[in-house]
Formats: structure tokens, sequence, C-alpha cells
């Protein structure tokens, strides 16, 4: 609901402001009950269309703005004489129940702009005719009511504009103080109004101490500037570029002022604003340069720099610095009027003026490096700038720019160029030094240890067997320095990558177990394994290198441990797999645990001398667990063994384990019983021999040839169960065979036979290389004889699997 009309002028009062009145409404409605006595009153004021009662909280009367309406509609007093005879209000609990209201009158609140906010209502249990000058008593505590009502309104509008004057004081306040500028506001009498924090700090007064108080009783000499103030106070703005004033300390202080007059609401000027920036630095540098002009000159041509102006108004040219760095002879105006892109090379031209085109027209810094050519035919390089200076109007009044002499910045930066590509050549040619080396070093190990497997299964007497196991451990110590050196290489390259693929850490344990027990019990030390039942099962990461991680470690322990035990523990912990290798070997002492995994680190040089090995095989293992995201640590003292502890946060798949995988014959025997069919090709006789050698202990007998056309031509004519793929050959090599072989495969609608590639090349962008040509497996030079059989044996489960589809 709303009043007839909208009150004009001031704000509308707040319930919170009708509250503080309360006092005075409540006596005006004790006023209005005594006029009808016995007789209960309340005044309604209709705010947002809510009402408002005074006097009467538990709404006595029953009010609900009904009457106030009523009154508001009506624009005079509405008198019920008796409300059980109303036809709006004899059903009303308020006249049929307990408080049984017969006479009911409401008189408006009229204010003097005609609106009507609210009704004075007042009832009784007695019914009463229409009395006019009751009515005219009850008008006069309407009146009343309005008049209360205009003081509420107008303390409410006083509040509101004290409560924005506040607000705008803060928010200049907050302006001034962040300005950039020493704001100070003065009356006409130079009195301190208003001063930003800045200007306090330049005079060293607080605020407190400052307002209120005159200038010159803060800043004597600010007498001296009574003329300027007075022409200011006349109504004229003041700047003055350059002047000096005396610091709190004693000190000169150099400042540029402008004041501007300000005016009061009568537009009388009423003060003075004083904007002043301190220039103290910019006028001591401006001084200190006039005083030792000389002297930049002389640091100008030192520095090879050439400073120049032109004035287009006086058409003057000014210089100075290393002019004859950049021109044989000396230029004037005339000659950079007509040409000031002169002497710039012609290759560096273009861009030098889209550069300045760009300046023009958005003000980008013009900043572009070129070269120059003198007239002697000598190439400088420049830096340059340069800035467009125009008058009021736009017009171009001076133009200033200055060249300074970067050639052997560019010499350097040339130089640095090359050699980034000098040492990007490098390594590239490690690179193919280190793959070379690979190979060639891995083609002689294969026949050395190839030949040294296939004998181990042979009937040899005991001073034969203790030959070969010198040839054997000779051979893959030889092959492990290799793989140090190339897992370093590809490491310090970042070329090393992380796979992920899912392993039992139980079954890779039991692995390492098996592995080295042999050389435990030739050694009489215990090794021991234990792996807690939390850490058992499945999980997810690079297999390859937890296992080299591990076997390094306990290869280590079984190389320094001569008696007592080695053990191996996994455990989890938190949220990461724990392999713990403990020995009672001779330790290490505690100031060499610091450097233990550094490359080429070992406990002493004796180490190296007693034990052998290269001493990078722990600085391995430790770049291996930070590339998994974990660490690795050592505890040991001397004679007193040593723990290692590796931690890596790898996921947990799963708590089971894998069965263990059943065991597999060395057979080569193919499907229905029949012998494997197997190609070989490869082009160096002695690996050809180490070949047959081994694939004769599994009853395999290759078929050989020496290059990939002829493995291409071989298969074309027969099929084959497994083709064993050498990858540097003459002709055709191994993965070009293998592409082609695929291509007619899939051309000709053949089953596709098992590529398998040997390589002395098996660095992991290698074998990415060969798998992406077609190849299924490799098997790494030197040939390690179970890994080859498993290859073999594989191949022989996919062709079996694949002629069963293909007969399905």
């Amino acid at each position: 609901m709303t009043v007839a009309r909208k009150a004009s002028g001031g704000a509308t009062p707040t319930p919170a402001g009708f509250e503080r009145s309360s006092g005075v409404f409540g006596r005006l409605t004790r006023l209005a009950e005594t006029l009808l006595a016995p007789a209960k009153a309340q005044i309604t004021i209709l705010i947002d269309g809510k009402p408002w009662r005074s006097h009467d909280p538990e709404n006595t009367l029953g009010d609900k703005a009904t009457l106030t309406e009523m009154a508001i509609a009506a624009g005079k007093p509405v008198w019920i004489a008796d409300a059980r005879e109303h036809p709006r209000f004899r059903d009303s609990v308020y006249v049929t129940g307990e408080k049984g209201l017969r006479m009911i009158v409401a008189a408006p609140i009229r204010l003097p702009d005609g609106a009507v906010p609210g009704a004075l209502v007042v009832g009784a249990r007695e019914p009463r005719k229409r009395d006019a000058e009751l009515e005219a008593r009850l008008m006069d505590i309407a009146d009343l009511c309005a008049d209360e009502w205009l003081r509420v309104q107008s303390q409410a509008a006083q509040e509101r504009s004290q409560q924005e004057s506040r607000a705008v004081r803060q928010v200049l306040g907050a302006i001034i103080d962040s300005a950039p500028l020493s704001l100070l506001m003065l009356d006409a009498e130079l009195h301190i109004m208003g001063a930003s924090r800045r200007w306090l700090e330049s005079r060293d007064v607080t605020r407190r101490a400052a307002i209120g108080r005159k200038l010159t009783d803060i800043m004597p000499q600010a007498k001296a500037w009574q003329p300027t103030f007075d022409r200011c106070l006349a109504g004229e703005a003041i700047q003055s570029d350059r002047g000096e004033v005396e610091g709190p300390d004693g000190s000169t202080q150099w400042v540029r002022t402008e004041l501007t007059p300000w005016r009061d609401a009568d537009g009388e000027v009423a003060g003075i604003i004083v904007a002043s920036h301190d220039i103290t630095d910019m006028v001591e540098a401006l001084e200190a340069s006039e005083r030792s002009e000389e002297r930049l000159k002389l640091a100008l041509e030192i520095s090879e720099i050439h400073v120049w102006e032109m004035d287009y108004i006086r058409r003057e040219l000014t210089k100075v610095g290393a002019e004859d760095t950049f021109f044989t002879e000396p230029l004037s105006y005339r000659d950079l009027l007509r040409d000031i892109w002169g002497g710039v090379d012609p290759r560096d031209l273009p861009a030098a003026q889209a550069m300045w085109e760009r300046h023009l027209r958005d003000g980008t810094p013009y900043n572009p490096e070129y070269r120059t050519i003198r007239s002697d035919g000598k190439v400088v390089w420049a830096a340059g700038s340069a800035r467009m200076i125009t008058d009021e109007n736009g017009r171009v009044v001076r133009l200033i720019g200055a060249l300074q002499n970067i050639t052997e910045r560019k010499q350097a930066e040339q130089a640095l160029v090359r050699a980034k590509e000098e040492a990007e050549a490098a390594t590239r040619a490690k690179s193919a030094f280190l793959a070379t080396m690979s190979h060639e070093i891995r083609t002689p190990l294969n026949g050395v240890l190839g030949m040294a497997q296939a004998m181990a299964r042979d009937e040899l007497a005991g001073p034969q067997r203790e030959r070969l196991d010198v040839i054997r451990q000779s051979g893959e110590a030889l092959l492990a320095i290799l793989n140090d050196v190339l897992d370093l290489s590809k490491i310090e390259a970042g070329k090393l990558e992380l796979e992920e693929t899912e392993f039992d850490i139980g079954e890779l344990a039991r692995a390492a177990q098996a592995t080295f027990a042999a050389t435990a019990q030739a050694k009489g030390v215990k090794f021991e394994l234990k792996v807690a039942p939390s850490a058992r099962g499945l999980y997810l990461g690079d297999t390859v290198r937890v296992r080299q991680i591990l076997y390094n470690l306990v290869s280590n322990a079984l190389k320094f441990t001569d008696k007592g035990k080695v053990k191996v523990g996994v455990a989890r912990r938190g949220g990461s797999l724990v392999l713990k290798v403990s020995d009672s070997g001779i330790g290490i002492a505690p100031e060499k645990l610091a450097t233990l995994f550094q490359k080429f680190e070992q406990a002493d040089a004796s180490t190296t001398r007693r034990y052998g090995g290269t001493g990078l095989g722990l600085a391995i293992c430790r770049e291996l667990a930070g590339m998994m995201g974990g660490a690795i640590t050592a505890e040991s003292k001397l004679g007193a063994g040593a723990i290692f502890t590796v931690e890596l946060p790898l996921k947990k798949l799963s708590d089971s384990q894998r069965p263990a995988p059943a065991p597999r014959s060395d057979s080569g025997a193919a499907p229905e019983g029949r012998a494997l069919r197997v190609l070989a090709a490869e082009d160096n006789p002695m690996n050809q021999l180490v070949l047959k050698t081994l694939l004769a202990q599994i009853g395999v007998e290759p078929v050989i040839v020496g290059d990939g056309r002829a493995a291409v031509a071989a298969w074309a004519r027969e099929p084959w169960d497994l083709i064993l793929m050498d990858v540097q050959m003459p002709e055709l090599d191994g993965p070009s065979a293998t592409a082609e072989i695929r291509a007619r495969e899939a051309a000709e609608g053949r089953p596709r036979t098992p590529i398998v590639a040997l390589t002395a090349n098996a660095m992991d962008h290698q074998v990415s290389e060969y798998r992406a040509a077609g190849m299924d497996d490799f098997v790494a030079k030197p040939i390690e004889a179970g890994r080859l059989f498993e290859a073999v044996l594989a191949a022989a489960e996919q062709s079996e699997a694949a002629q069963a589809a293909a007969a399905a």
C-alpha cells in the first residue's frame, strides 16, 4: 500500500528513525486516548507499503493498515460510530471478540505538501455518534504527528548528508594521499585545511600538527611568496617549473609547483590548492650534467654513443659524442634533412623504417638495431633511439636521437650462436659416437658372451670351467660399464624417458634373489629376502628402471661383503614403495657418504683397485629415483656394513600378485611338433656362428642370410615362424627390410610374421624406431641366451595363435 501522495523533498525516514521518535508518538497517542477515555489509540504510518505503529506493539486495535488506508484514501477523518453495524468490520475478531471495539476513528496525518503517510486511529468499547469538536481535537493531534514526521524526516536527511559528506571526505583523503604529488589545501588566510601524506613527509610534520596552522609557521620562507599567493587568491592559476625551497633539515629542495584557486559555494575564491612535485634529483642531475659537459662528451665518445638533436624551428643540428664511429664525415642539418636514413644498411632499412612508423602512429618506443655502412665501407652495428617533439599544435619542432656502437655485442651474440651450433653439433657427435661405440663394442662382445653362454652348457673340466667363467665375467663387466656410460649419457642429455607398466614387486624381488643367489653362495654370504605383506601386489612404474636400481644395490652389497649376509627388504610407507638393501660388508666412512652418489665416486681409490667398477652405478640410481619422484639414501659406518634405502612414490594397483609363470621348455618345437622355421638375417660371420650355436641348444636350426634384401627375398619364397633381423646390414638395413615385409603382408594378405631385431644399438629412441618400422621385439647385443630363447618361444606361440585364427 502506498500513501496518497508522495511527500516532496527530504529523505524518507527509516523505521530506526521512528524508533528514536517513539516517545513523542507515544505521548500523542496517550493524549488521543484521554479524549475518548476509556479508549485505545495508535499511530500507523506506511513505509514502503508496510505499517509502522507506535505505542501499541501488540496491535490492540487490530489495524492491519485498513483504517489507515481508508483515512489516506478519504483525505479526511473516518468516523465509524458502531463497528458492529459496519459491513467491513462487523465480522472482525477485534469487534466481535474479547476486545469488543465499537466506535473507531481514523484521523489522517497530512503533511504541508498534501502527502498523507498515515493516520491516528482511536477505538472505544462504546458506540458514539460523530462529534465534530472531538473530531477536530483528533485532527489537531494528527497534525502534531505530521510535525513530528517532518522533524524525523529532516533529521534523517541531515544524518544521511553527514554520512555522505564523511564518505566524500574519506575518498578525497585517500585520493590525496595516494597521489604522486604533494598536495596542500589552504584557506584565504593561508591556514592549512588539508595536506597529502607526501607533503607531510616532505616537511617532517604530522597531520595533527599541520592542520589549522598557517603555512608560514611551518615554512617561514613562504612569507616571501606572498605576492604569488595574492595573485592566486585574485583568481589566477600559477605554474612554476622550477622553484627552490628549504627542507626541514636545512637542505635545498627543488620543486615544480602549480597554484590553483579554489572557490566556495558562492563561486568566490576561498583559498589555494598547491600541487608540487619534487624534482631535486632531476635538477641536481641537470646541474651535474651542465657542470660536466666535457666529461659527458668524453664519456659518450669512450662509450661510442652519438647523441644528436634536430631543431626544425632554428634549422640547426646539435650533436655530441662519437659521431666519427658511425660516419666518416661530420653530418650537417641539411644532410639529415635531405636523407635521415643515409648510412643505414639496405638489409636493415625496411625494419627500421617500419618501427619508426609504428612509433609515430601509436607511440611505440623506437629502439631498432641495425647496421650502418660508412663511406669507407666499414660496417658498424648501432642501437638506435629517437623521439619526435611537437608543439601544442602538433607541429614537429625537434627530433632527438642517439646511436650506440654495439658491434662487439653483436659479434659476441654471433659467436654465441656459433658456439651453440658447435655445442649442438658436439652433442650430435657425442650421440653418434656413443651409438657407434655401443655397436662396435657390443658386436665383439656378442661373440665373446654368446660363445661363453653356449660353452657353459657343455661338459667341461674344472680348469676349463674356471677359464670360461673368467671370460664370461670379464665380458659381463665390460658390458655393465658400457651400459652405465650410455645410461649416464642419456640422463645428462635429458633423453632418458620412463615408461609405466604393471609389475609385481614380489616377483621382481624374487628374480633379484634368484639372479644373485649363485654369487652369494660362491662367496659364502647369506642372502635374505623379505617382502612385507602390505607391500605385496601390483604397481605402476618403469619395471626396467626399478629392477636396475635394485640389482645395482644388491650387486654392490655382494661385491663389498665377504662374510655375513646381505638382506633385501621390501615395504610400503605412506604412499611410497620402500626398497632396503643392507649388508655386513666393509662399510663406508662418514666423510665419504656425502659424495657417494656423485659420478665416478667410490668410497676411496683403493675401492676401484680392489673391487673394480666405474663409480657410476649409484649416481645413476640416484638420478633414476629422482626421475620417479623418489630418493635414495645411505647409512653406514666404516667396518659395520651399509644400508641403502630407496623410496619410490609408485601407484599401487592391487594387493593381488601375479601367478608364477608356467615353466616353458627350451625346445624350439613349432605347432604340431614340427621344427620351428627361423630366418636369421645377419651380415657378421661371427654373429652368424653365435646365433647358430645358441639356437642349436633349443633344437632350432636357422636359415642364415647376409643382408636385408636377401631376407625379404627369403620371406617371399616361403613362410617362416620367426625372422631374426639384424639392424645394420648392407644392401638393405633391418628396419627398411621389415617395413617392406609389412607392406607386402598387407598388400598380399599374408599372415604377420614375427620379426625380432638383433641390435647393438639398443638406446630407447633407437628401439622406438625399430618398433615404428614394424619389428615386434628386440634382443640386444651381446645376446643373452635366455632373452633370445624367450623371444623364440614367444614367436612360436604367436605363430601358433596366428595359424589357429587363420584356420578358424
